[in-house]
């Protein structure tokens, strides 16, 4: 009798264990990234959107401080355009939401400035954000590569 308790015991101890080395899935870290990270570097990259009509563009993002970026853009199809400072903008960050709003009465074009953009890859020098994800004509993806 003793030995089936024991047995028992040592496998319900087993169990214990083999339960509490399982990882949960809300135990994996969540994507996240600050200012500080972005503070005096310079990325490239594209802003590409899933409905085909509205095209793929060419962008170039220069953070000047911990608020503020020169945001630059052209179209994809165009590869002899050069780049144009065509704002000033604000930037804030919370958790994984990147968000842009320009300066004055300024628009960017394509409009970065109007989606909250989620972070959904991170790597050193590889920022990947996608903007109002399940809408078909607006859903976008923006990579950015780091340059300096």
């Amino acid at each position: 009798m003793n030995r089936r308790i024991l047995s028992f015991c040592g496998l319900l101890l087993g169990l214990l264990f083999l339960a509490s080395s399982c990882k949960n899935k809300k135990d994996t870290p969540r994507l996240e990234f600050s200012s500080v990270e972005l503070r005096q570097t310079v990325w490239n990259g594209t802003l590409e959107y899933k409905n085909a009509k509205r095209g793929s563009y060419s962008v170039y993002l220069n953070f000047l401080s911990d608020s503020e970026v020169e945001v630059s853009a052209y179209d994809s199809k165009d590869p002899t355009a050069s780049y144009i400072v065509q704002a000033d903008c604000f930037y804030t960050i919370t958790d994984r939401i990147f968000t842009l709003k320009t300066q004055g009465d300024r628009e960017l074009h394509p409009s970065m400035d109007q989606n909250a953009w989620y972070l959904i890859r991170k790597e050193p020098s590889l920022l990947v954000f996608q903007a109002n994800a399940g809408n078909p004509d607006r859903e976008a993806t923006l990579t950015l590569r780091k340059k300096l």
